[in-house]
């Protein structure tokens, strides 16, 4: 692997990390994170690749996209889709909307395995996160299938940190405008309600663009005693998108990046061309300490998702109505054995999934009906176990395995084969497969001091196949079978922390063995079957430097490269929409003179790539954008934002690929601005 090209902004962190070496007072480690053992515990002190946003980075942030929420993350590239609240994610991967990511709210998965939404981000309530945390990587012991690249981690404020009573407003560009409110109250001194909603619109930068969205949370906590907390949580979320198309050639992407793009045809049709998500989840945690040495963590929830969709990809412009309603639990023990720690557990969920995919009116020789109409029930179980052994002082040797057991059970309501003469085939209801797979994880740690550590890890992953792969079936793959993905996490690193600065890195290698991949047929029909091996390699640095008492530096940059190894189609060659280098480099400014204000200069970076897997169109550019975001807290009752994203009103693409036959360009938000106020009472 070629680092030629990433040695700058490496250069930049590792002589600061020397720098810092020798110059720092040390102090512990102020970072906490919650998603690698679903507890509290010092980054420093994990052999993972764990990132995180605390609440004064997610507040000058103010998100409105779940970009602007995680792409200052090393080695996180999320990208916005052309329904705008819509996203792809790529983390050690390709830009992709495969199953390689667990999406969490408050460390709870937000789908199911077998029934992933690519854009499961809009499941949280990421307008109004406290903080955000990225596993990169296969997951611990504690996650399953899709934990393959990393784990996403939502989480919202604490509850005893929204006492009172806030309301805010925020309007800007494009007709963008939010109300929000927030409150809590402490019914007695153990328990605390807090609650907090908002709605969001906007008329859109491009054609065919506006939406809107709301969020709502509540919740309640009570310190029972010293032993004993229970939880409760109600969290949901709604957003109606219209849907734009992809921009077709060059020359249409850069003169005319407002277009509705590819879909006039489909907007000419008189059928509505939107997007429509719904969330909702009821849950309940207790948290037992038992004695000095075992604890209890059990959380049970309700949860039902709720995707639709106008296919534009396909030139019937079929509908998509899938609801999946879930019962989950997760149960885990924490054990202190003297040198040895223990966290078992089990994980069980049960889905009843529904899908009907609907040809509204006869188009494209596809007369009108129900093209597919199906249900499927869920059940993923798995037990787990990690160990911790404190071999020395400073070393420490962990060992995970976990055991997931995942079935559909699949019933047709419509006839079985063929749909009207067309390419779409229904499964029939004998299709019931189940999966099985052990995942065996290790890692070293050695501490070298109080500030310092170096780490080794191991991890075996895996993703099974999504429920609309095993039965939303077309006339190229009537007869097959599909088997999991399964995947190898090689990763080495190195962490400070001190008074003033804190440092990680990582250099991983991933394989992926069995890899589901897409082939084509036609002018617009796609199959999946199971492929050969790719290889995933990269570095990911992050050094945040508190450079005076009113500078702040966050440095984020990741190097990664993506190949298919021996590829029936591909060969080896490197893989499409995989810029090699991404970066984020922010510089926050809070003056003694002006107390209450921090302002903040981004520059995002994105490389190049390229836009086909076979390398027959070239690469996309890259680019560079800036913005500009300042957040003033008045006084102890009024709060100012203001941002500006994109500052030099650059046209550049969230994504860029070239397919049947044609390079489509996802353009991204020009110049934008937008100002508010929070109001206490």
């Amino acid at each position: 692997m070629s680092f030629k090209n990433t040695l700058p902004l490496s250069a930049l962190c590792l002589l600061g990390a020397t720098t810092i070496l020798k110059a720092a007072e040390p102090i512990s480690l102020a970072d906490i994170t919650v998603t690698g053992e679903r507890s509290q515990e010092s980054v420093l002190d994990q052999p993972l690749s764990i990132g995180s946003k605390q609440q004064d980075q997610v507040a000058l942030d103010n998100a409105s996209t779940q970009k602007e929420l995680l792409n200052s993350i090393s080695g996180v590239r999320i990208t916005q889709t052309g329904s705008v609240i819509g996203h792809m994610t790529s983390i050690r991967l390709p830009q992709n909307t495969g199953p390689y990511y667990l999406f969490l709210q408050d460390s709870i998965p937000v789908q199911s395995s077998g029934f992933n939404n690519h854009n499961a981000l809009a499941y949280t309530n990421f307008s109004s996160a406290g903080s955000v945390e990225v596993l990169k990587g296969a997951g611990t012991a504690l996650y399953g299938s899709d934990a393959v690249a990393a784990t996403i981690n939502v989480l919202s404020t604490p509850a005893r940190d929204q006492l009172g009573v806030t309301g805010g407003v925020e309007a800007g560009s494009d007709g963008y405008r939010k109300l929000s409110i927030s409150g809590g109250i402490d019914l007695d001194e153990k328990s605390t309600i807090t609650a907090q909603g908002s709605h969001a619109e906007s008329d859109g930068w491009r054609d065919h663009t506006k939406y809107d969205r709301q969020e709502i949370a509540v919740k309640y906590i009570n310190d029972m005693n010293e032993h004993n907390t229970i939880k409760l949580g109600f969290s949901a979320n709604k957003t109606l998108a219209e849907m734009a198309g992809s921009l077709i050639g060059y020359d249409e992407f850069k003169n005319n990046p407002t277009s509705v793009g590819n879909i006039q045809t489909a907007l000419d049709s008189g059928l509505p061309i939107e997007r429509k998500f719904d969330f909702a989840r009821a849950n309940i945690e207790w948290d037992h300490r038992v004695s000095d040495t075992l604890s209890l963590n059990s959380i049970a929830y309700l949860r039902s998702t709720r995707n639709r969709y106008t296919a534009t990809w396909k030139t019937s412009l079929p509908y998509n109505d899938s609801e999946d309603n879930t019962l989950g639990l997760l149960f885990k023990a924490n054990m202190q054995l003297g040198a040895m720690t223990a966290i078992s557990g089990v994980d069980f969920e049960y889905t009843k999934a529904s899908r009907e995919y609907l040809q509204r009116t006869t188009l494209d020789s596809v007369p009108a009906g129900k093209i597919y109409d199906y249900d499927v029930d869920y059940l993923a179980i798995s037990p787990y176990t990690r160990l911790e052994f404190q071999l020395t002082d400073k070393l420490t040797l962990g060992t995970g395995l976990r055991f997931d057991y995942n079935s559909f059970e699949y019933t047709n309501n419509v006839t079985d084969g063929q749909y009207a003469g067309s390419d779409f085939v229904r499964a029939s209801s004998d299709t019931d497969p189940s999966f099985t797979h052990f995942s065996p994880k290790l890692d070293l740690t050695y501490n070298l001091n109080n500030n310092q550590m170096v780490y080794a890890r191991y991890a075996n992953g895996f993703r099974i196949p999504q429920a609309t792969r095993l039965y939303s079936l077309t006339t190229e793959n009537i007869d097959f079978s599909l088997d999991e993905e399964v995947t190898n996490t090689y990763e080495v690193g190195y962490k400070f922390a001190y008074a003033r600065h804190q440092f990680a890195s990582s250099i991983y290698l991933l394989t992926i063995d069995d890899t589901i991949v897409e082939r084509l047929f036609g002018d617009d029909e796609r199959f999946y079957v199971n492929g050969g091996k790719t290889e995933h390699r990269g570095v990911e640095l992050s050094l945040t430097s508190k450079l005076s008492d009113e500078l702040t530096s966050h440095i984020a940059h990741s190097y990664s490269r993506h190949d298919y190894q021996n590829d029936e189609k591909f060969n080896s060659n490197e893989q499409a929409k995989a810029p090699n280098n991404v970066s984020n480099v922010r510089l926050i400014y809070s003056p003694k003179a002006i107390v209450g204000l921090s302002s903040m200069l981004e520059w995002e970076h994105v490389g190049s790539y390229w836009l086909d897997d076979a390398h027959v169109a070239g690469r996309y550019k890259g680019h560079d954008v800036a913005n500009i975001k300042l957040n003033y807290q008045v006084s102890s009752k009024l709060n100012l934002t203001a941002k500006i994203n994109n500052v030099t009103d650059r046209i550049y693409a969230e994504s860029a690929e070239y397919r049947r036959v044609s390079e489509r360009y996802t353009p991204g938000a020009p110049r934008q601005v937008f100002v508010g106020f929070d109001y206490s009472l």
